[in-house]
């Protein structure tokens, strides 16, 4: 019934906005590209979907749509690198479920996305939480569209690794369970490479095809949670053998699991390469322990870590690791000798050890599991990524590189850089049209536009219009 009660509004209200085949113009704005220098009173043309051109005396095709930004800032869309929020429930009840894939459970009626949208958040990886040893399988998003395949930009990105303890492990526990099952994977894939050098390969056919017309003809299984092409492509017989079922359970060598197999085929995955590494460090003592799977198992390792973790800024700076910052980014703590309070600034601490970070606002320890509960964020204002990119300026981060941190910089670690996260041609059509500096309190979003479609207009905000009308009267 809620998802009903959802999409009626959703979709009256979205009745009148642009189509992504039409073509649109914004000019007169203070255009931020990002990736250059500031633009003052530019142009930009979206065409299908894509930025066809940026500049100062851009002309203006006679059949486009003209929004005039005049007094206004055009941004690049925000880019929430890691979240946790959008699914229907939160896939950790069993530790280990590489297999499963984030995209069975995104809920595009889900009012995290609308909140995107207010906010000026075209794209956001969604990756599982913490309450696990490998959780499923993380994808990138639109946070707009009525159905998941409208909203998918990219599946199977990644693999969440926690190093906080679960059940009733130790984190000495944890780290042994993790490198059990990375190392059940990697006798498999050896032993699999053995195997294949030791038979005789099929003589090619008259077409140059070999095997017989039956397995020639016959199609491949889905991969677990539903796959793609670049998922069933590095499947393995094992996996399109055995059906998925829940837990993974903590002995990858016993046949007896009948998710060995599932467990062993998605964590391949991850060691040829070809999917992302996050990994949750909660404590400074899992730092080191984090850097060392990525060495050893040669992962492609992003950092997500907790406000703690500043006391290792060393380690982590020389292990050149994307780092994923969590919504806290100032506290204090108590020296244990003088009983004297500090002040810890996140975001400079890491700068000044030469850190490159993102920013996110979901709480990565999801509410409702796990050791001390959930955790939220301890104010209003970090629920906003802008205001983590505020936080980061006022305390000494230069402005370029804040806002880089919110758009170019997490389209970097997510492999999306190519198509997203700065204002230039050929990339998606992903802009937001601000009232003001995009790090200013008293900025509001106008405009939301998400592959050329115009997808969240504050003049049509019901939600703000009601907040306000109290003040209005």
């Amino acid at each position: 019934m809620r998802c009903h009660t959802f999409v009626l509004p959703l979709l009256l209200a979205t009745a009148g906005l642009a189509s992504a085949d039409e073509v649109l113009a914004i000019k007169g704005g203070k255009i931020l590209p990002v990736s250059g220098p500031v633009i003052e009173q530019g142009v930009i043309v979206l065409r299908n979907g894509k930025i066809e051109a940026v500049g100062k005396d851009v002309p203006i095709p006679s059949e486009a749509k003209v929004l005039d930004a005049t007094g206004k800032v055009v941004v690049p869309g925000l880019i929430e690198v890691h979240s946790s929020r959008g699914m229907d429930q939160t896939n950790e009840t069993n530790p280990i479920v590489p297999f499963l894939s984030v995209v069975d459970a995104i809920d595009p009626s889900q009012d995290y996305f609308e909140e995107c949208r207010r906010q000026g958040i075209t794209t956001a990886a969604i990756v599982p939480g913490n309450n696990t040893i490998f959780g499923g399988q993380a994808a990138i998003v639109r946070t707009s569209g009525q159905f998941l395949n409208e909203m998918l930009i990219k599946r199977d990105i990644g693999i969440k690794i926690s190093l906080r303890p679960t059940g009733d492990r130790n984190r000495m526990g944890q780290v042994a369970a993790i490198r059990r099952e990375l190392d059940a994977a990697r006798e498999a894939m050896t032993e699999r490479g053995r195997t294949s050098q030791a038979q005789p390969q099929p003589a090619p056919d008259a077409k140059g095809g070999t095997g017989s017309p039956e397995a020639r003809n016959a199609e491949p299984a889905d991969p677990p949670g539903g796959g793609g092409e670049s998922a069933a492509a590095n499947d393995d017989e094992d996996t399109q053998q055995r059906r998925p079922r829940p837990g993974g359970g903590d002995q990858p060598g016993q046949e007896t699991n009948p998710d060995a197999a599932l467990v062993r085929a998605a964590l391949a995955r991850l060691l040829k390469g070809e999917q992302l590494a996050f990994i949750y460090c909660e404590l400074p003592m899992d730092v080191p322990q984090a850097i060392r799977l990525v060495k050893d198992y040669k992962l492609r390792g992003v950092l997500v870590l907790g406000p703690q973790c500043h006391r290792a800024v060393k380690q982590v700076a020389a292990s050149g690791l994307p780092v994923i910052l969590e919504p806290t980014l100032v506290l204090w703590e108590t020296d244990p000798r003088s009983g004297e309070e500090k002040q810890i600034v996140l975001p400079k601490l890491y700068r000044e050890a030469g850190v490159p970070v993102t920013f996110t606002v979901t709480p990565t320890q999801s509410a409702g599991g796990g050791r001390g509960g959930g955790s939220q964020p301890p104010m209003l204002g970090t629920n906003y990524l802008w205001f983590q990119a505020a936080t980061a300026v006022k305390y000494g981060v230069p402005y370029d590189e804040a806002l880089r941190a919110i758009t170019l910089r997490p389209a970097e670690v997510l492999g999306i850089a190519d198509s997203r996260g700065s204002l230039e041609p050929g990339k998606a059509a992903d802009v937001v049209i601000l009232s003001g500096d995009p790090l200013k309190l008293d900025t509001w979003v106008e405009t939301t536009i998400v592959d050329g479609r115009i997808v969240y207009e504050r003049a049509n905000d019901r939600k703000i219009k009601a907040l306000l009308k109290p003040e209005a009267e």
